[in-house]
Formats: structure tokens, C-alpha cells, sequence
């Protein structure tokens, strides 16, 4: 080997020996951002959302089989099997668990709400109903909605399904759902001041006894369903097996004479996944503006992306969930809408769960409170388009102007070219309107400077609204003849319409039920 080679070659080897140390340096830093990034996944759901559904498309593709399965009685039992775990996750998870809008009287219907809820994949019982409420709690807040729609489509859909709840959720949920310690009792003060007796009930015995066993009686419920929560998180994945592994294969397998791995693909693990577009679904598509095909309307709340989407193809497609306006103003509400005709299926689910007694206190929301919402964002919409309008000078903001100035300004030369008439006490300059005017020049000419009040209002035409609103543009100030209360009469009567109390306090309004 030559000099200059074997220099070349040390000189190779010097530059190589110059390079691991940045070079483990980086390997380290890539190694830590791979090992958060795979501590953040949340595995379960992963498996239940990606990986399942992916294995039963390719197994699928490979035997050249159908979305659809070929047997008949396969095909019935995918679709009663897909409507009893939908209502049993709806009804249960969503409805009870989470916002509580009826109370379960039966140990079995607890069972069934847990056993096939969780064949959905979306995980235990305690965990989403924390989210839920979380997401009503926090609805587009980037930081703490845990399915913000702001993040993004694909993360109010699936994004937040596939990570690990923070620190900050998890906390949450030791907040909502305490564990129970040693001796039996809740790990957290969480709630503890809820059922306090005033002074004024105390006194009477009869009503402190009654609402001791009122109260004695809703903590017994709430402590039977959190025992019932804490079941489910410990044998969620038994219980997952047996409503999305066990049953599925054994139905088939018995009633509808296929094979097992049909039964294992089709009510399953396609059944689960398509389930699970329905919840997800809801958070996503009803959460979006910019999706016009939604038909998407907020007739009680505007201050969030939430809308109620009158789409019948999306309603069918989120199972009736699909009016998610009406349901965050109102979530301790069994039904999705106080509208007898909306497509809804869990409310009839529930409904007739109460006439075979198995649940009660169906909450529902009164009708004068839901119309009281829709009147007062009709107007806060109207409030908005007058905001947008020119209606005048306000006749708190016009200055008082003497008689004596009146007449000075009426009689100055820099202003004869211009037409100033009185009407109820206010000042207005017509002269932009007075080529326009239907009656004439002559008769305007002839109302400069003098009260055309009478005139105005009947005596010579009976003005409309239109032509009232179209003199409040032309104001320029108030006569002042010593009737002050009579002037801020009429202020309230014009300006106190628009300040409604919603904006008085600033604009923030939470749900109806929250106020």
C-alpha cells in the first residue's frame, strides 16, 4: 500500500474516530423519542381499532370473501348483534355512566350494560365516560377536550383513541371515579358536600327525614354503580372476550351453522368495528362546521363548533346521536332532542327499559327551559345581524341641543342649504333624503325647523316602520325642552332590547342546565 494510501486510510480512520460521539448522542435522542413515543400508544384500543379490524380485511382480501357474510342467518345475527351492543354501549356507557339520565333498578340490566358496552373496544367503562365528560366539560379546548375537534378531523376520530390519557386525565378520572380503599370508603373527598341539609330543612323534621332517605338513598345508587365501574375496569379484557370472542363464535357456530372464523370476522370483529365508527363518528362529523353535508344547525348554543346535523344518513349513521347541540345543552337529558319525531333509538331503548321497570327517574328536560334557550340564541343571532346594521345614532350618544341653538342652527347661513325637523323631541337632518321623498320637497321645506311629529304619525301620512327606521339614520342630536325622563324613557325602549344578558356578562355562556 502507498504512503499517500495508508495516509488516506489513517486519515479515514481519525474522522471515524471523531464521530460516535455525537453520533451516540443522537442514537440516544432518537432512542428516547421512540421509547415515549411507543409508551404513549394506548395498545388495547390500538389492537382493537387498527390492528383486529386490518387482520379480518385481510383475511378478507386472501379468501376473497365479502364484507357482507354469505350465510343468512349470519347475516341476521351481525345485525341484532350490532343494535343490542350499540344500545348497550349508548344507553349504558354514554347515557348512564356518563351523564346519568336515568337510574338502573336492575343487577342485571348493570351486567348487560358492562359485558356487551364493552364489546365496542373503545375500553373500560371509567376511563370513557371520564373523557365524555371531560369533552363536555372542556368541549374545543385544545389542551384539556380530549377529542377537540380544533386538533384536527382525523384526531377528534381516531387520533385520541390510539393514546394514553395524561396525567391531567388521569387524574380526572380518579376525580370522577374514586377507587375504594382498605376500609371500604372512597379515596377521594370528591363530592362529599352534595348533600348537605340547610338550616331551613333541619328545622322541620319531617322534611329532613324525607331528604335523608332521598339523599341516603342516591349515595347507596351511585356507591352500587361505582362498584359496578370498578368491576368492569378489572375484568374489561374477560369481558371483552367473552361479548366480542366467545359469543360471537358460538352463535354462529351453534345457531347459524357457519364456521367459527366467520363468526370471529363478521359479528365479531367487523361488527365491533363499525360499531365503533358510530360513537366515533359523533365526535367528529357532528362536530364539524365546514362539513356542509351534515345540514348542520345551532339553535341553542353558537359559542362552540357543536352543532345538530338534520342529515337523515348521518342521523342513521351515529345511531341518533347526531344532535350533539342539543345534547351538550342539555346531557343529563335521556333523549337526544325534546322532538318526539327525531330518529333516536337509545330513547326508546330506555324508554321502555322504565315500562318493564328497570330503570326510573328518566331525566328530561323541561319544554319551557329548551324554548327559553332556543328564543335567547334566536336572539343573540338577531342581536348580531342588527349589530351589522346602520340603525342610527344611539339617542344616549346625540348631544342636547337648546330650542334657542335650534332656531340659530335653522336660521345660519353656512346651513340653509339644509332641512332640520323636529320629531318626538329629536333633532333630524333629512336634507340626504330630500330629493327622494315621496310627498315632495315643498312639504319638507315646509316642516323646517318646527315640530313634525303630528305630521309624522298620521296627520298628514302615517309613516311604516321602514320609513321610522330610515329617519333614526338621520339624527343628529336631542331637543332639550326639560323632559328628561321622557328622553331616557325612550333610550330603554330602543337600547335596552339589544343589551341582553348574555352580553352583559361578557358574551360566556355555559349549558342551560349548568346555569
Amino acid at each position: 500500500m502507498s504512503a499517500a494510501t495508508s495516509r488516506g486510510v489513517k486519515i479515514q480512520k481519525r474522522k471515524a474516530q471523531n464521530l460516535p460521539a455525537d453520533s451516540r448522542t443522537a442514537r440516544k435522542v432518537l432512542q428516547k423519542r421512540k421509547e415515549a413515543f411507543l409508551r404513549r400508544i394506548n395498545y388495547f384500543t390500538f389492537f382493537t381499532a387498527v390492528g383486529l379490524p386490518l387482520c379480518a380485511l385481510l383475511y378478507l382480501i386472501h379468501e376473497n370473501h365479502s364484507l357482507i357474510p354469505a350465510s343468512s342467518r349470519t347475516r341476521w345475527f351481525c345485525g341484532l348483534y350490532y343494535i343490542i351492543t350499540i344500545l348497550a354501549f349508548t344507553a349504558g356507557y354514554h347515557k348512564y355512566y356518563a351523564h346519568s339520565a336515568f337510574r338502573v333498578l336492575s343487577l342485571r340490566l348493570h351486567l348487560f350494560f358492562n359485558v356487551f358496552g364493552s364489546s365496542l373496544g373503545l375500553g373500560p367503562v371509567r376511563v370513557w365516560a371520564t373523557m365524555h365528560r371531560a369533552h363536555h366539560q372542556f368541549t374545543d379546548d385544545v389542551e384539556r377536550d380530549p377529542y377537540s375537534i380544533k386538533r384536527g378531523f382525523l384526531w377528534a376520530h381516531w387520533g385520541w383513541l390510539l393514546r394514553k390519557p395524561t396525567s391531567f386525565y388521569n387524574e380526572f378520572v380518579e376525580s370522577e371515579f374514586p377507587y375504594f380503599n382498605g376500609d371500604n370508603e372512597l379515596t377521594t373527598t370528591a363530592g362529599a358536600g352534595l348533600f348537605t341539609v340547610s338550616n331551613a330543612e333541619s328545622q322541620d323534621g319531617v322534611v329532613q327525614e324525607t331528604f335523608e332517605i332521598r339523599v341516603n338513598d342516591k349515595k347507596e345508587r351511585q356507591r352500587e354503580t361505582l362498584e359496578w365501574i370498578l368491576w368492569q375496569e378489572k375484568w374489561h379484557m374477560v369481558c371483552f372476550l367473552f361479548s366480542s370472542v366467545i359469543i360471537p363464535i358460538l352463535t354462529t357456530v351453534v345457531y347459524c351453522n357457519d364456521t367459527w372464523i366467520n363468526g370471529l370476522v363478521y359479528p365479531g370483529i367487523l361488527r365491533m368495528f363499525f360499531a365503533q365508527q358510530l360513537i366515533l363518528s359523533t365526535e367528529s362529523i357532528c362536530h364539524t362546521k365546514w362539513l356542509q353535508v351534515t345540514i348542520l344547525t345551532q339553535p341553542f348554543n353558537d359559542k362552540n363548533l357543536l352543532g345538530n346535523c338534520h342529515n337523515p344518513f348521518v342521523s342513521v349513521l351515529t345511531f341518533g346521536q347526531a344532535l350533539q347541540n342539543y345534547h351538550h345543552e342539555f346531557p343529563h337529558d335521556y333523549r337526544v332532542s325534546s322532538l318526539i319525531w327525531a330518529f333516536d333509538p337509545t330513547k326508546w331503548f330506555i324508554w321502555t327499559l322504565s315500562k318493564l321497570g328497570l330503570v326510573d327517574q328518566l331525566c328530561k328536560t323541561p319544554s319551557d327551559l329548551v324554548m327559553q334557550l332556543r328564543i335567547q340564541q334566536k336572539q343573540h343571532v338577531l342581536n348580531q345581524m342588527r349589530s351589522q346594521l346602520n340603525w342610527g345614532t344611539p339617542l344616549s350618544k346625540l348631544p342636547m341641543i337648546t330650542t334657542r341653538e335650534f332656531r340659530t342652527l335653522c336660521q345660519s347661513a353656512a346651513y340653509q342649504d339644509r332641512i332640520y325637523i323636529v320629531i318626538q323631541n329629536v333633532i333630524h337632518d333629512i336634507t340626504p333624503f330630500m330629493d327622494q321623498h315621496p310627498g315632495g320637497l315643498a312639504l319638507l321645506m315646509a316642516s323646517h325647523g318646527k315640530d313634525a311629529t303630528k305630521a309624522f304619525y298620521g296627520d298628514v301620512y302615517g309613516h311604516l316602520t321602514a320609513a321610522v327606521n330610515l329617519l333614526a339614520t338621520m339624527r343628529i342630536g336631542v331637543l332639550d325642552v326639560g323632559d328628561e325622563e321622557g328622553v331616557w324613557r325612550r333610550v330603554a325602549r330602543e337600547e335596552g332590547v339589544v343589551s341582553t344578558r348574555v352580553e352583559r356578562q361578557g358574551g360566556e355562556r355555559r349549558s342551560a342546565e349548568a346555569a
